[in-house]
């Protein structure tokens, strides 16, 4: 996203200008999950803090973190804790130079699709809640929400042809987890009116990343199993077909520009008034706070077929309009049907491969991830 990159130079000359006592003290619960740990990595390369915490209930010897993570994500740095827990707070709060940290980025939480809803609310709802309810104790001055786009409801065609879902467009979360990550949103709201009915101006100072569909070196999410799947049906010298079509849209974005993205939303979030379109603290709403992040060009599923044909030299395709309506009313036994057929062969080319410890990716699909939905969001605003 050129545009978030643009802006982030400015941004990044600032801070790697500034003495290291004026840079921010930075705070990253889920550290060394997926975004947790390019955010890491992306602050250290630019030198962009003071200080960085990251928090998880991960050990780093059990993360797959990469060689080039080891700096960024350093013992010295790390701490085991779990931030949902209202005990563990005064612990990940309070860092050794006595220093209050300036921007806490919440990259934490349940990212399994497929969980019951009492696992979503315990580590999500829970988790967002208890940070935020001590952020604004602290009057921290800027907490990011990382939540996704999946909240919207599905695009009409007139919303298609004008950019897809804006910030302000209807919600109806299609997964349970967007339906957790949208109850957290609101409830970032609650808590900055609770502040502001205390004392105007103390309220929480937030803002939400709804993120499309994120990609990028080491990812293990929706793009992955993609690939995963697309090895498999290559040793198995089949075609790979899709269903419900060709134009149906996939928002993604590269994880470094969620990084990029998440530093600017966290300077906004502190000093608005920096920020030449932004209007008074005083007059930001909620969903003025509240910012799409994706690709300005978002592909279909024609585009990413077309690529992983290139990638793997296999044939692709698109299943017909009766199987692709069996699909969306036997979801279930379709996905379980997928699932027996390339588990087997994948962990076949695990070990032909001579993998003793197989790694986080997988062809394994979840009944969630297959639904007939138009995943499009318009992420102008962010840009501009």
């Amino acid at each position: 996203m050129s545009d978030f990159t643009a802006h982030s130079s400015a941004a990044t000359s600032a801070s790697t200008s500034s003495s290291s006592s004026e840079k921010p003290a930075v705070l990253i619960v889920g550290g060394l999950g997926y975004i947790g740990r390019f955010l890491a990595l992306y602050i250290h390369q630019n030198n962009l803090a003071s200080e960085v915490r990251l928090v998880d209930k991960v050990l780093p010897q059990l993360a797959w973190l990469a060689p080039e993570f080891s700096e960024a994500c350093f013992a010295d740095k790390f701490m085991q804790a779990d931030a949902s827990r209202e005990q563990s707070l005064s612990k990940i709060f309070t860092l050794p130079s006595g220093r209050s940290f300036t921007y806490v980025f919440n990259c934490g939480g349940e990212t399994r699709y497929s969980q019951e809803d009492s696992v979503y609310s315990a580590r999500s709802l829970s988790l967002t809640t208890t940070l935020a309810r001590e952020c604004a104790r602290r009057q921290i001055p800027a907490y990011i929400e990382f939540s996704t786009g999946m909240v919207y409801k599905s695009p009409s065609s007139s919303t298609i042809a004008a950019g897809g879902c804006t910030e302000t467009a209807p919600t109806k979360p299609w997964l349970k987890l967007a339906k957790y990550k949208l109850f957290a949103e609101e409830a970032l709201e609650k808590i900055r009116a609770e502040g502001e009915k205390v004392r105007e101006g103390s309220g929480l100072r937030y803002a939400i990343l709804r993120l499309a569909h994120v990609y990028g070196e080491y990812d293990v999410g929706f793009l992955a199993r993609g690939l995963c799947l697309a090895r498999v049906y290559q040793s198995k010298g089949e075609e790979m077909k899709w269903l419900y079509g060709k134009d149906l849209r996939i928002a993604t974005v590269h994880v470094q520009d969620v990084c990029t993205a998440a530093w600017l939303a966290a300077q906004w979030a502190a000093f608005p008034s920096s920020f030449p379109k932004s209007p008074p603290p005083s007059h930001i709403t909620h969903n003025a706070r509240i910012f799409n992040i994706s690709s300005p060009e978002t592909p279909t599923q024609a585009t990413l077929a077309t690529i992983i044909s290139a990638i793997f030299n296999i044939s692709t395709g698109f299943h017909n309009t009766l199987v692709s309506t069996f699909a969306r009313f036997n979801l279930e036994s379709v996905v379980d049907d997928v699932n027996e057929d390339v588990l087997q062969p994948w962990a076949d080319l695990v070990k032909k491969k001579g993998i003793t410890r197989q790694g986080p990716i997988s062809p394994f699909m979840e009944k969630e991830l297959l639904k007939d939905y138009e995943f499009y969001i318009d992420s102008r605003r962010a840009r501009e």
